[in-house]
């Protein structure tokens, strides 16, 4: 159970440095003019510790991965993984300023990732004793 805990601390940690990253390139000048993109950052601009904080979330993330890792099975932590995505588009919904719009394709991506997840997670069937397996 601690190696499920990990895995979603890393789950949650992934997705809002997903969701303070795409402020902080929104907020920052294009990257594409690299004088003008350091010198904002040189001055702490707006946006710069947005930057900071999601990639420091990238880097908390790698660690609590690495601590569910040695708890769970891949095939299993892996999985949890794309809980990400559902909590990155539904936060990209509901926060006010994003502009992001929902849809329903996007509500049946969510719903499949979700079956998924329970497909792997479902209990697995125990075998009657004495039977014969293929």
């Amino acid at each position: 159970m601690r190696g499920a805990f990990w895995a979603l601390f890393s789950v949650a940690l992934v997705s809002a440095a997903q969701l303070l990253l795409r402020y902080a390139m929104v907020t920052l000048p294009s990257v594409s003019d690299v004088s003008t993109f350091i010198a904002a950052l040189w001055h702490f601009a707006p946006g710069t510790g947005s930057l900071a904080l999601g990639l420091a979330g990238y880097v908390a993330s790698m660690g609590c991965w690495y601590l569910a890792l040695q708890r769970m099975a891949l095939s299993k932590a892996y999985a949890l993984l794309s809980l990400s995505y559902i909590l990155v588009w539904g936060a990209a919904i509901a926060l006010p300023g994003w502009e992001e719009h929902f849809s329903w394709r996007g509500l049946a991506g969510v719903g499949f990732i979700i079956l998924g997840v329970l497909t792997i997670f479902r209990p697995a069937r125990r075998r009657p004793a004495g039977s014969a397996s293929s």
